[in-house]
């Protein structure tokens, strides 16, 4: 056996192996050196595009906030208003309902510009749950408006009632006249009670609507004290529909007496004519 041609052909194979592994070195060096930078690259392209959908989202749910926030300050403003044009609330009940309606004012106001904070330190959380605080804890809608309009309605009541108790002493003046002349006023008599009554009551409902309403302060998220706060707000609804209730009937009693009075004048006019 000729051994120089053997190993002549053993170093030629050993060559070729030799050349073939240096051939596919740089191949697979060129693989795993581009593959963690073509991944890094679509990472970051990914990370880049929710960074941007969360921004946008953000900036939505920011502009929608402050929507929120302009529409309550607007409405505690015109609730201001008619705080300052009550009429027969004592000077305290106006001043107590004024100062809670600018303590929420300013509370909006703060929590705006903690909003717009937040957004640009890029605090995802805080942001969040000052959003959320919106209405789960400030309860304007809830709590603050209901809260001055049942005191408005139970300002407009006292004035009604007031009213009605100036008509009811001239009434009572025309009733003794018409009794005076000979007229059986007993119905009227019995009517003017009933009126003065209701009236009484009335007054009564009122105050007890504003009373059971004047301390209520927002829940922040307490359910007890919202609960606490619902059930008060309903009870104060249900007293101004009583005073309410109240009036109608008073002014029924009124229209019966003047009607009863009436009637006597005529008589005695068509007496007095009478040949």
């Amino acid at each position: 056996m000729n051994y120089k041609k053997i190993n002549v052909k053993l170093i030629s194979i050993v060559a070729g192996v030799s050349l073939l592994g240096m051939a596919a070195m740089p191949v697979f060096a060129q693989t795993t050196s581009t593959s963690p930078t073509r991944a890094g690259a679509a990472f970051r392209a990914r990370a880049a595009a929710n960074a941007s959908t969360t921004a946008a989202r953000e900036a939505r749910e920011v502009t929608n906030a402050n929507t929120e926030i302009a529409n309550r300050i607007k409405a505690l403003n015109a609730l201001e208003t008619r705080v300052n044009a009550m009429q027969r609330l004592s000077s305290s009940e106006k001043a107590s309902l004024s100062s809670q309606i600018q303590a929420q004012i300013t509370a909006m106001t703060d929590l705006q510009s903690q909003i717009a904070t937040d957004q640009s330190d890029n605090n995802t959380s805080s942001l969040k749950t000052d959003i959320q605080s919106i209405a789960k804890s400030y309860r304007i809608y809830m709590l603050i408006i209901p809260q001055g309009a049942l005191a408005a309605a139970a300002d407009r009541v006292l004035a009604i009632a007031n009213a009605m108790t100036t008509l009811s002493a001239t009434l009572q003046t025309r009733i003794t006249q018409a009794q005076s002349a000979g007229a059986d006023m007993s119905s009227s008599i019995s009517a003017l009670a009933d009126l003065n009554a209701k009236v009484a009551d009335a007054n009564a409902q009122a105050q007890a609507a504003v009373s059971g309403t004047a301390s209520l302060a927002p829940d922040n998220g307490n359910s007890t004290v919202m609960q606490s706060n619902t059930a008060a707000l309903k009870a104060a609804r249900a007293d101004i529909q009583t005073a309410q209730k109240d009036l109608v009937a008073a002014q029924q009693d009124a229209r019966t007496i003047i009607k009863a009075v009436k009637a006597v004048g005529k008589a005695k006019t068509a007496t007095s004519s009478t040949p």
